[in-house]
């Protein structure tokens, strides 16, 4: 708010300009800053933390709770992540201050059928651990490499059938495509047909187990789970390492890593 103040003056001479002050008081404003600090406080949205969220499975229909995570020896694949090692030593290797991932994985239970035993020793003789590349397309060809080959492979039927629905998808076989509504009607079509596909008992599908090593990185967790979004994996699970585990991965470390 602003105010006029005119000094007369007693003894101002005829004809003199007279003199106006002008004072103006930010007592109001001061209110109103503090209203807006308070609203940009209150609507304002703060950083979210990042966090994985995991739909995992319910107990109640269980009868034995030890069978749980259990998987037959033809469906399990375990697939294990690391941190690639400097040649020659056991320290992990880094680009640009980043962890290069590795990934184990191996078919059954550790060890092959006779499993470990009680020489762990002799696993180098029997040991079905195997590496790969991490996950990804071949540039070129763009066909599958590394470890999302693998999935692929033990999912195959799957994502036989999976891509039938995509060919039948693509030539308006769930519905028109060419306004929006229809693309959104054909869509929830094929997701309802791909859900009864993943659910199929009588096809063949593995039962991945997921386990990481403490070197690996966080990333590798999440492209791994992405990997089994992409690849129509329906049993899948994040366990941790046992000691079989570890015999495996330094064993393979010792012979390979010279």
């Amino acid at each position: 708010m602003a105010e006029v103040q005119q000094n007369t003056g007693g003894d101002g001479k005829k004809g003199q300009q007279k003199k106006m002050q002008i004072r103006v008081d930010f007592t109001p404003m001061v209110d109103m800053n503090m209203l807006l600090i308070t609203f940009f406080m209150l609507c304002t949205t703060m950083i979210k933390s990042q966090t994985l969220t995991i739909a995992l499975p319910s107990n109640e229909k269980v009868d034995n709770v030890e069978n749980m995570s259990q998987a037959s020896e033809d469906d399990a694949v375990t697939i294990i992540l690391d941190a690639k090692r400097k040649a020659g030593s056991m320290e992990v290797d880094t680009v640009n201050g980043k962890v290069v991932p590795v990934v184990y994985y191996y078919f059954g239970k550790p060890g092959g059928p006779e499993g470990l035993g009680d020489a762990p020793e002799t696993i180098a003789a029997r040991n079905n651990l195997q590496e790969s590349e991490f996950l990804g397309n071949d540039e070129k060809s763009g066909k599958a490499r590394g470890i999302r080959e693998i999935i692929q492979q033990r999912n195959k039927d799957v994502l036989t059938e999976i891509n039938k629905l995509k060919e039948k998808y693509a030539s308006g076989g769930f519905g028109s495509l060419e306004t929006k509504e229809g693309r959104e009607k054909a869509q929830l079509a094929y997701d309802e047909a791909a859900s009864k596909v993943r659910k199929d008992e009588n096809l063949k599908k593995p039962v991945i187990i997921i386990k990481s090593t403490p070197q690996a990185s966080f990333g590798s967790l999440v492209s791994v789970l992405d990997e089994m979004q992409i690849n129509s994996i329906s049993k899948y699970q994040i366990d941790n390492m046992t000691k079989a585990d570890s015999v495996m991965v330094i064993d393979y470390q010792n012979r390979h890593h010279k």
